[in-house]
């Protein structure tokens, strides 16, 4: 039996708003016009929209943040705008001044990154809808690719008619069908986000999703283990190499141990121990593998 997106979506998302209720019920048509029909390309899919929503209940990205939240985000030496402790308790709360000093005319190299190029641009182009689309110039580019002028009118991106059309227009784009047939969230997760935030989050989603696809029948028992990667593999043997205790099952996939594993080795390289081998680890760990040989 195959499940349509809707019930999937109804299945894990229980206080999902109506608009992206109404938008998922009726994508079926441009779903299947992208290839975005198959249960591991819906369950990648969803699993980085409901993260990036909450589970559909986020319209826009909250700038909202504390001070300590600002530096752990922003500060220095983890975002260009490089926010310092002086500016974070001044800023804290404070959600236009938050989204101009990070995405606009306060982070220069940013600004022209995200094509903000107004004053008041990175609050009125700040995350948007399914796939949290950022920045004047993606409202513009996915909004002409779309046939919808969101540049001009940014909540069209929300609205029920519209609101499913970035989210499938950035992924065809990026070719993310290609890692969602490899199962590899890693990939799809740097493509969407250009980082790993929340990285955990989206693992849990995708789990969720499975299962209810394993349920109906439409993924096999044990799918929700994810895929087998040869990057994974070859991953878990330098970590076994450079001493990884216990040493790791050489399977391809990203679970518990060798999460753990990663993060013991970012612990000893003094790195951020997040658990999540992003191109700083990754580095990190062909560096080491190179001075042992």
């Amino acid at each position: 039996m195959r499940i349509d997106a809707l019930t999937l979506v109804r299945s894990v998302a229980f206080d999902a708003r109506p608009n992206y209720l109404n938008s998922v019920g009726g994508s079926a048509k441009m779903l299947d016009g992208t290839g975005i029909n198959t249960p591991l390309r819906l369950a990648h899919f969803f699993a980085q929209a409901l993260l990036e929503t909450s589970g559909f209940t986020i319209l826009r990205e909250s700038m909202n943040y504390s001070a300590p939240r600002l530096l752990e985000i922003f500060g220095v030496n983890r975002h260009s705008a490089a926010i310092t402790e002086a500016e974070a308790a001044d800023l804290a709360h404070d959600e236009q001044r938050i989204a101009e000093r990070v995405y606009g005319q306060g982070n220069p190299r940013k600004a022209q990154e995200l094509g903000n190029t107004e004053p008041g641009d990175g609050f009125r182009y700040r995350g948007n809808g399914v796939l949290q689309m950022t920045g004047r110039g993606a409202h513009r580019t996915i909004g002409a690719a779309c046939g919808v002028d969101f540049e001009a009118n940014p909540d069209l991106a929300t609205a029920a008619e519209h609101a499913m059309k970035p989210a499938v227009q950035e992924w065809t784009e990026k070719g993310l069908n290609a890692f969602a047939d490899q199962d590899d969230i890693r990939t799809i997760t740097l493509r969407i986000n250009g980082g790993f935030n929340g990285f955990a989050d989206r693992q849990v989603w995708l789990v969720k999703l499975k299962k209810v696809l394993i349920q109906v029948g439409d993924l096999s028992p044990g799918s929700e283990i994810g895929g087998v990667s040869e990057d994974v593999r070859s991953l878990q043997a330098d970590l076994n190499a450079l001493g990884a205790k216990p040493q790791l099952e050489v399977d391809g996939r990203l679970g518990p141990t060798t999460t753990a594993a990663v993060k013991a080795f970012q612990v000893a390289a003094h790195l951020n121990a997040d658990g999540i081998p992003g191109p700083v680890t990754l580095a990190a760990i062909k560096l080491r593998m190179s001075a042992r040989r």
